[in-house]
């Protein structure tokens, strides 16, 4: 037998197979079930980011269940107070827009002017080329004059009978149901963080015992290591958006806009969404300004801050501050975006970052899943955590 010839191992050629149905079966698992694991998930991330909240409290002499509620209720009457400044915000922006009609309507004519002299202009010199290149002008076929007998079209109709339909059951489900579900799944991610929250030792524990003995020291670290990551993730991203909204409002106060607290808390939330979301908040204002405003200036004004802010920061902090703290590089960031929110949708987007987190950690520490950590990690951010943490290494 010639010993240049490589023998192929036949367990090789049964692995590849079995990971690419273990990895489809995976992906399927993720979109079908997301029903169930989209609240279990934003669960786990509220339970990360309110633990340490929960331990300070619990310094205070008090019990874990009367923390945990304490530090809910003080979390959701936060989050709810936010949201109703914001909706009467928004609720007077409506209210006052009627006042500005006349300034959007000159607006829009002048932006009708100029496109129809632009395109104007574009027809009539693609009539003349269209008509120095045909050699014969279209005729006009004229049309038969409609018969004495027939039904003219021009003519005005009869009387049209009108009923009142009363709104179905059906109806008034399908308009309140959206309503009721996003309800329902709210309070089934209460529910969960209020459990994780309180039984945090308990998960723990039969997490180490569901890997195993031999896997318990790797898997204790794993999570350890997630746990810090994406801690400190959020409390970065949470730090930066804050930053951001207060430069933001501050501009548009100088720039003389309304309501400019209410864009300013409008951005710092809309940036928790990557990538769309804090498009979404600066259109607002830019529109704003163009109602009430006269000129263009304060719009642009307000735009070109938008721009200087969003560009100094997503081109200069974040990528350096996440891929610093997540171990995750800024390619795989853009790509688990688009993977998850082609999962879970909009709150896959959300998501997304953490996410990734935790598969780069489980390639960090897992052998036979080290394929994730080179694909998603970044290299050098993990190690400056290793020179950071020197008891931290995978085993």
């Amino acid at each position: 037998m010639d010993g240049g010839t490589p023998i192929s191992n036949p367990r090789d050629s049964i692995a590849a197979p079995l990971w690419f149905l273990s990895t489809v079966a995976a992906v399927a698992c993720l979109y079908f079930a997301k029903q169930v694991l989209v609240p279990l998930t934003l669960a786990m991330l509220f339970a990360l980011l309110l633990s340490p909240v929960v331990a300070i409290v619990e310094k205070w002499k008090v019990g874990r269940v009367l923390a945990v509620c304490l530090v809910l209720i003080f979390s959701f009457a936060t989050i709810g107070a936010i949201g109703w400044t914001v909706t009467e915000q928004l609720v007077d922006v409506t209210s006052q827009l009627p006042n500005y009609k006349d300034n959007i309507h000159q607006k829009l004519q002048s932006l009708r002017h100029q496109s129809n002299g632009s395109l104007s202009q574009l027809t009539n010199t693609m009539n003349s080329i269209s008509g120095a290149l045909s050699p014969n002008p279209p005729k006009v076929v004229p049309q038969p004059a409609p018969k004495s007998g027939a039904a003219n079209p021009l003519q005005s109709p009869g009387p049209i009978s009108v009923q009142v339909v009363r709104p179905s059951p059906t109806v008034v489900w399908d308009l309140l149901g959206p309503v009721f579900g996003r309800l329902a799944i709210g309070l089934i991610v209460v529910v969960f963080t209020f459990f994780m929250l309180v039984k945090k030792e308990d998960l723990r524990h039969r997490i180490l015992k569901l890997a195993g003995r031999g896997q318990s020291h790797a898997m204790s670290q794993a999570i350890d290591d997630a746990g810090q990551r994406v801690s400190h993730y959020l409390l970065t991203q949470f730090i930066i958006n804050v930053i951001y909204g207060l430069l933001f409002g501050t501009g548009l106060y100088f720039i003389g806009l309304p309501n400019a607290l209410l864009w300013g808390v409008l951005a710092g939330l809309f940036r928790f969404v990557p990538y769309l979301g804090v498009w979404v908040a600066a259109a607002f204002p830019v529109l704003i300004a163009l109602a009430i405003f006269h000129g263009w200036t304060q719009a642009l004004v307000a735009l070109g801050l938008f721009l200087a802010i969003e560009f100094a920061v997503a081109n200069f902090v974040e990528p350096w501050i996440y891929a610093a703290g997540t171990g995750v590089s800024s390619l795989a960031i853009l790509v688990a975006a688009v993977f998850w929110t082609a999962m879970w949708g909009p709150i896959g987007l959300f998501l997304s970052t953490p996410l990734t987190v935790c598969l780069v950690v489980l390639g960090q520490y897992f052998p036979p899943f080290e394929f994730l950590y080179f694909l998603f990690g970044d290299e050098a951010a993990t190690q400056r955590r290793k020179n950071h943490h020197p008891s931290e290494s995978p085993s």
